[in-house]
């Protein structure tokens, strides 16, 4: 089943006395389940993609098309955007924020907790736990909101190298199975790989290639299946 179709996506913003064109007919359609990166240069459009797809932004031109119409849309951020008041399991638990069923709110907080390695920091605000662990809390609150599309703008970007590599693991472990679809954009083409099942490659508001990944998580970025991937992926950006 189809969970999102974008048919000639434009975006051009207004700046003075001129235009600036940020996408140009952008065609894409992502099957549910389906595990999507884009990458591609700085300033390519990626993000401007992602905040269409969320709403944050109209489009231009096109048409944007959600299976179901109402599908819930989660987000995650390169910056957790914890709220500093709120403790571990209060800023997940914001995202059930209209649910009345109080105990379904915490068996679901609960639940993502442990799934997460957070249980034991559940009572902790954001300035007491790691840059990891408040990215893991940004996840669990948008798991927690059930979406049916998740949305992520270089989740584990602003990481160290050991973190980033433990959280990487830890997406694929949390959302292969739940069968969630989910848009992640990345401007490191390793990541893109090690974790879609299909890699759009974007440049100058455009999208220039496309590549599926047929191989088995957890994968290997030593392997060379990943490698001959990689340097497709990577010469289709180079060559923008």
């Amino acid at each position: 089943m189809t969970a999102l179709t974008l048919n000639g996506i434009g975006k051009t913003y207004l700046l003075e006395d001129h235009q600036l064109t940020a996408l140009t007919d952008i065609n894409l359609t992502v099957e549910t389940g389906q595990f999507v990166t884009i990458v591609g240069r700085s300033g390519c459009g990626k993000t401007t993609l992602l905040r269409l797809v969320a709403g944050l932004e109209a489009k231009t031109s096109g048409q944007l098309l959600f299976t179901p119409p109402n599908a819930k849309i989660g987000l995650v951020f390169q910056e957790p955007r914890l709220m500093p008041w709120l403790t571990v399991q209060d800023n997940m638990a914001f995202a059930l924020l209209k649910e009345t069923d109080r105990k379904l709110v915490e068996q679901t907080v609960t639940h993502y907790l442990k799934l997460l390695h957070l249980e034991d920091f559940r009572s902790a605000y954001p300035s007491q736990i790691s840059g990891g662990m408040a990215q893991r809390t940004a996840v669990g609150r948008a798991l927690c909101f059930n979406p049916d599309i998740i949305l992520m703008d270089e989740p584990l970007g602003a990481l160290d190298a050991f973190t980033r590599a433990a959280l990487q693991k830890e997406l694929v472990l949390l959302f292969r199975p739940a069968g969630k679809t989910i848009l992640f954009v990345t401007h490191d083409v390793d990541e893109a790989v090690l974790l879609g099942q299909r890699v759009i490659v974007m440049g100058d508001g455009k999208i220039l290639n496309e590549f599926a990944v047929p191989l088995p998580y957890p994968r290997n970025t030593a392997d060379k299946e990943f490698y001959d991937i990689r340097t497709q992926v990577l010469q289709a950006i180079m060559t923008e």
